[in-house]
């Protein structure tokens, strides 16, 4: 079966080399809280909108190259950054958390 399992946050993570790989998600809801602006606003910046920012803040969407590309412009971060959480927590290990 699908052993999927979720950290108690809510965000879906996995073990790679004993190290949790969280979703680029997890990360950017802290950026959004710390900068002050709404999800809204934060969206319309990314060139994206609220719905899809709310689904890649969940987990539940992958982090586009031009999503990542807009980030790495406003937060200084190089894409490559955002593209490799993404690709770590994308890569097929063990999709189980830590409990």
């Amino acid at each position: 079966g699908n052993s999927s399992h979720r950290q108690a946050s809510g965000f879906p993570c996995q073990i790679i080399h004993d190290t949790i790989a969280f979703h680029p998600g997890y990360f950017l809801k802290d950026i959004i809280d710390e900068s002050g602006l709404t999800q809204e606003d934060f969206a319309r910046r990314l060139g994206t909108t609220p719905k899809n920012l709310s689904m890649l803040i969940r987990g539940e969407q992958s982090l586009s190259v031009d999503i990542a590309a807009e980030l790495s412009g406003m937060l200084g971060t190089t894409t490559a950054f955002w593209l490799n959480l993404q690709k770590s927590y994308d890569e097929p290990k063990s999709r189980n958390c830590l409990h």
